[in-house]
């Protein structure tokens, strides 16, 4: 089925996954109106499903809910959203996604739950994409996003994930705060490597978007869930985090201090594909 096409406005365009669930298209307008990109809405249909195009006629009925779902979609959006629909043929879900977002600017996918429960979709998209992997959870979103959060880890080495959270500062002109979450004793104090590393990101950042805008803030607790508690996020905030240093080139791999933070942080999530492989 070829698209359909409402507007072709913005160059940066993310895919959205569809299956049904209407969560995952109100963030994406969301996204779409605050960041100012478009939407390609992506339903996948499986070659290998048993009522695929082996198994006549049921693959005419499988065909026309997908179709009936890019309707569905499309009818979602007001008139201020750039979005197109696509009903798609592969393998797996994750395989169709990836073959539609290869030149898409990031893949948009909803979770399993309210918090960021990840689902098989998800998963393999976090261990394989070559573009970013937004996850938005299954409820309603905020009218706008309107702060931007990156996260810097308390090992060396970020600047693929700020140089994301600094371009989507400056292109939407959101505030930044930078974050490090970390596990600690109760009676552990400040790390000054930590501390050395958060001001190195901290000027890195304003180095790039210059003096404004820009904040930190270390969360601490004895697990994760407390240390991704005692940060005030933002309602309408959006989480920047990197991939996994076992990442191949330039692709996404969830780590498992990110896995971590996924089960608890209370915004969407953006994971950052590593660098070039150089």
């Amino acid at each position: 089925m070829s698209p359909v096409d409402r507007t072709l406005a913005y160059p940066r365009r993310y895919v959205v996954a569809y299956d049904g669930g209407r969560e995952t298209l109100r963030w994406a307008g969301v996204l779409a109106r605050s960041l100012e990109v478009g939407l390609d809405v992506v339903v996948v249909v499986r070659s290998d499903d048993p009522f695929g195009s082996h198994y006549p006629p049921f693959s005419d009925v499988v065909t026309e809910q997908a179709q009936g779902w890019a309707r569905e979609a499309l009818a979602e959006f007001g008139p201020d959203v750039d979005v197109r629909t696509e009903v798609r043929t592969a393998g797996s879900v994750p395989e169709g996604l990836l073959e539609a977002a290869a030149d898409a600017t990031a893949i948009v996918v909803g979770t399993t739950g309210g918090v960021l429960g990840v689902g098989t979709v998800a998963r393999t998209l976090l261990h394989a994409s070559p573009v970013p992997v937004l996850l938005v959870p299954r409820r309603e979103p905020p009218g706008r996003v309107d702060h931007l959060y990156v996260a810097v880890g308390t090992r060396p080495g970020a600047s693929a994930v700020l140089a994301e959270a600094c371009e989507a500062a400056e292109r939407t002109g959101l505030p930044l705060h930078v974050v490090s979450l970390v596990e600690v004793d109760e009676d552990s104090g400040a790390d000054p490597e930590l501390v050395a590393r958060m001001n190195a990101a901290v000027e890195e950042v304003r180095g790039r978007t210059g003096p404004g805008n820009v904040s930190t803030e270390v969360g601490r607790g004895r697990t994760m869930a407390e240390a991704v508690s005692s940060i005030d996020w933002a309602p309408g905030g959006l989480l920047i985090v990197g991939s996994s240093r076992l990442a191949q080139g330039r692709q996404t791999f969830l780590g498992p201090t990110a896995a971590r933070i996924l089960r608890h942080v209370p915004v969407p999530v953006v994971v950052v594909p590593r660098g070039g492989a150089s």
